[in-house]
């Protein structure tokens, strides 16, 4: 059995301490991904898991498999980044969104020709297709004619892969109504694909979110989830990232367990705390208030 359980993380033996630097360099050199930004304890829990359920001793003859074998490390790649989710997730979140921001964010930022949405952190494309599908029913209802378009980014080329097919599982839709399912899906052979109407509203892009710059400035950046998997020190770089991405008055949606921290509780005031949504202000607080 592995010397060290996952559920008792602390210090790494010397003997796993060497494997793990190794296994971060693998993951830079290869994947282009660097751990270092992500809490070492919640990504060492997930590592030691994988570990355990191929029946490896220790960290460093798992090492040794993943730098002769591409597919495995592939697979630990998505296992340590793939989040569990699904269309609507936290629907109050997204009711919040429609009836409240919507409308009177897409009036108010029309001057800029297109309500621009980034997803980040998007998986496998639940949440900015569920964006869009909120965007088309607040446009049809308070009769907007603005054009929209959501950007959705994540670091695994694989799940955005399968996020562009578009095609879901009839669980993941367990949020939608059955009227919205028949609009805005259509069922098929292997499952429920997205309407081509919805899918033209959304990008999929390759971007890791310490270091990807979107390029147009965003009326509302959308992560969630996402967050409580680094430092703090990279949440705060993170969320200074997404302010410069904003318009004045613009809004920031986290998860439920993130929040702001640091100097950026400066540059935003809470519109829904209970929603975790913020807006940009147009003038940041003084660091003494």
């Amino acid at each position: 059995m592995v010397a060290v359980r996952a559920s008792e993380i602390g210090h790494l033996p010397e003997k796993d301490a060497w494997a793990f630097e190794a296994l971060k360099e693998l993951f830079v050199r290869e994947k282009g991904f660097d751990l270092e930004a992500y809490k070492e304890r919640c990504i060492l829990r997930r590592i030691y898991l994988k570990v355990r359920s191929r029946g490896y001793n220790n960290l460093g003859v798992y090492y040794r498999a993943l730098s002769r074998d591409p597919e495995e490390l592939e697979q630990l790649f998505q296992y340590l980044t793939i989040n569990v989710t699904e269309f609507f997730r936290n629907p109050s979140a997204f009711q919040y969104l429609e009836k409240m921001i919507f409308p009177r964010v897409m009036a108010e930022h029309s001057l800029h020709g297109t309500f621009e949405v980034w997803s980040a952190g998007c998986s496998s494309g639940e949440e900015p297709y569920s964006l869009a599908i909120s965007l088309l029913r607040a446009k049809r209802r308070h009769r907007i004619r603005i054009p929209f378009h959501v950007l959705a980014t994540d670091v695994d080329r694989a799940i955005l892969a399968r996020a562009k097919t578009g095609i879901y599982s009839r669980e993941s839709l367990k949020n939608l109504e059955e009227e919205d399912i028949k609009e805005f899906f259509r069922e098929e052979e292997k499952g429920y694909r997205i309407s081509s109407e919805v899918r033209e509203c959304v990008t999929f892009r390759t971007g890791d979110v310490l270091k990807y710059n979107p390029g147009p400035m965003h009326s509302l950046i959308v992560c969630r989830n996402l967050l409580i998997y680094f430092e703090r020190e990279n949440q705060e770089k993170i969320i200074s990232g997404f302010s410069r991405n904003l318009f004045d008055g613009g809004y920031l949606m986290l998860g439920k367990a993130e929040t702001l921290i640091g100097k950026n509780r400066l540059y935003f005031q809470s519109v829904s705390p209970t929603e975790r949504i913020y807006r940009l202000r147009e003038a940041p607080l003084a660091d003494n208030l």
